[in-house]
Order: structure tokens, then C-alpha cells, then sequence
């Protein structure tokens, strides 16, 4: 007889009091059987703990729900989601974006067609807008068209150190293989690239055509909000020295030099050493020559008003 298999979703809630509704129904409204839902508000100051509260009462839909009485953080908030996971298979998401209703199912199908050695599936989703109209029917497509077409499948290192986006949304990990490559790192930023990497070393990445979701971009979303911690997160990340092989650390310096000149580009504070390191690890001249620069203090956009360069960013 067929046990379906328990699924946890995890969403991480800060500050989305006008979407996380949506979101809790969407995982309401799965079809597969057996869902588990953790969700652990990260010291929101608006009206999410209400909200979340609220619709719990009303639905009655079993939970684990926590407030943090400070903010910590989404790495230590996705950590503590992890930490109250039962399922076999886990799925992390914010508070702001909507899962379509047989995401859950059609994962759970695919990580059993695909075998142990599959560490984690993950499929495209459409990106919307504040009011959930759709702007673009495809992540893929609309973060890099150059991988939309064939998305990448197996070990997806040089892929994702190439520019590649898994769309965490539609991204879901086997809980064995989180055991094996360990607990997040607290010191990050943000903890997607930092996982992928890791799970991508011992696990297959198997990607799941169609969408699976909606991810939502609006004024608020940390993608627009918070591209210098982004930026120090990769650094943090390069440090870690785990690539192997010739194509792996080529495109590891090659990222290097990008999130430099990004960095740059908004105005990180320390720009200048940024520059330095990025330069001595890639040998980029375009590097250095942002570096000589940045010490005389000629800002990145005085740059491409001068040279009418086209904004990286």
C-alpha cells in the first residue's frame, strides 16, 4: 500500500502583512495529502503576527508557528524552520510569494522518479507583481534567458557560479540530504547560493519542467533592497575555497569580479578593498582599473556617465 510522503514547508515571515495571507493559502490549498507547515515570523513590525494568528484561527489548519521577539535575520529564520522539519522532502519560502497548488504533488512524484542520489528538484515559476498580475511567465527567462531554454540538471556548481538562479520557490530539498552537507551558515546574508553549492558536490539537481509558483517582485523584496549584502554574502561564500577543478574556480573568479563591480556600483563602503581582492584573485584589468579609481574617489556612476557605460546591475 502507497504512504504518501511529508512534506514540510517553511516560510520565513518579515514584514509582509498584505501577502503572507496568500501564501498560507496557497499551502492550504496543496493536493497532496500530507503537508506539514512551519512558519517562524522574524520580529516583523507591521501586522504579520496578526495576520498569521487570525488565519490560523479561522482555518484551524495545523502549524508549528514562532515569533522571534528580535530580528535575526532569514538564515537563522530558514535554520529554525529547519530545525521543526519532520518531512522527507522540505521546501523554504518567504512570506510574500504563492505556491500553485500541485507543486507539492508533482515534486514529491518527481524525487521518486528520479532516485536517492537526487538531492533536490526544482521547476520554474512565474514572476508577479504587487497585485499578483503576472509580468513575466518565466524565472528562468526572466533572470537569464541563456539557461531557460535548456535548464541545468546534475551538479549545478559552475552553472550557478556562471549567474544561474534556482528559483527558491519551486526548489525542494531532500531532508537526508540537508543532514549530510550540514547546518546553514549563520554568518551569511542570505543562505540560497551558499546551500546549492553545497548540495550540488554530493547531490543531483533535477529540474522539473512547467511552473510551479508565483514569485513576487515589488518595492520591498530584498533583491532590490539589499544588493551590497548580496554582494559580501558571495565574498563570504569565495572564501570558503571548496571549488575544485580548473572550470569550477575560473568561474568562481569570473563571479568574483562581477559581484566587485556590482558592489562598486552600490556604493558598498568598503569598495575600495573589495576592488583589491577581487583584482588579485581574477586579475581582471577592468578590476584594476575600477580599483585605481575607487582611491581616487570616482564614483561608479561618474563612470558611466564619462564612458556612457551600461548599468551591470
Amino acid at each position: 500500500m502507497y504512504t504518501p510522503s511529508l512534506v514540510t514547508i517553511g516560510i520565513a515571515s518579515y514584514n509582509n502583512a498584505h501577502y503572507i495571507e496568500q501564501m498560507l493559502d496557497s499551502v492550504r490549498n496543496q493536493t497532496h495529502p500530507l503537508v506539514e507547515l512551519v512558519v517562524v515570523d522574524d520580529c516583523s513590525t507591521d501586522k504579520s503576527v496578526e495576520v498569521i494568528t487570525n488565519w490560523l484561527a479561522r482555518t484551524n489548519y495545523p502549524a508549528t508557528f514562532i515569533r522571534h521577539e528580535r530580528n535575526q535575520g532569514i538564515v537563522r529564520t530558514f535554520s529554525e524552520c529547519r530545525t521543526h522539519a519532520h518531512g522527507e522532502y522540505v521546501s523554504w519560502v518567504g512570506s510574500d510569494d504563492v505556491l500553485h497548488p500541485t507543486m507539492v504533488a508533482e515534486t514529491v512524484a518527481e524525487f521518486e522518479r528520479q532516485g536517492t542520489d537526487c538531492g533536490a528538484v526544482y521547476g520554474d515559476c512565474e514572476i508577479i507583481d504587487s497585485t499578483g498580475k503576472v509580468i513575466a511567465p518565466s524565472f528562468l527567462q526572466f533572470f537569464d534567458p541563456s539557461f531557460a531554454d535548456n535548464p541545468p540538471q546534475g551538479n549545478l556548481i559552475v552553472p550557478l557560479l556562471k549567474g544561474f538562479y534556482v528559483p527558491a520557490l519551486t526548489t525542494t530539498i531532500r531532508h537526508s540530504a540537508l543532514d549530510k552537507v550540514g547546518e546553514y551558515d549563520l554568518s551569511l546574508y542570505s543562505e540560497d547560493l551558499d546551500m546549492w553549492l553545497r548540495l550540488s558536490r554530493h547531490f543531483r539537481f533535477a529540474y522539473l519542467p512547467g511552473s510551479l509558483g508565483g514569485y513576487r517582485v515589488h518595492n520591498a523584496s530584498a533583491i532590490h533592497t539589499n544588493r551590497v549584502a548580496l554582494n559580501e554574502t558571495y565574498f563570504r561564500i569565495y572564501n570558503k575555497a571548496y571549488f575544485e577543478g580548473d572550470s569550477e574556480w575560473a568561474a568562481a573568479r569570473h563571479n568574483l569580479a562581477d559581484q566587485a563591480e556590482h558592489y562598486y556600483a552600490s556604493v558598498g563602503p568598503a569598495a575600495r578593498e573589495k576592488l583589491w581582492y577581487a583584482f588579485r584573485e581574477s586579475k581582471s584589468n577592468k578590476i584594476g582599473v575600477f580599483w585605481v579609481l575607487a582611491r581616487l574617489g570616482i564614483s561608479y556612476k561618474v563612470i558611466r556617465q564619462l564612458l556612457a557605460l551600461k548599468p551591470r546591475i
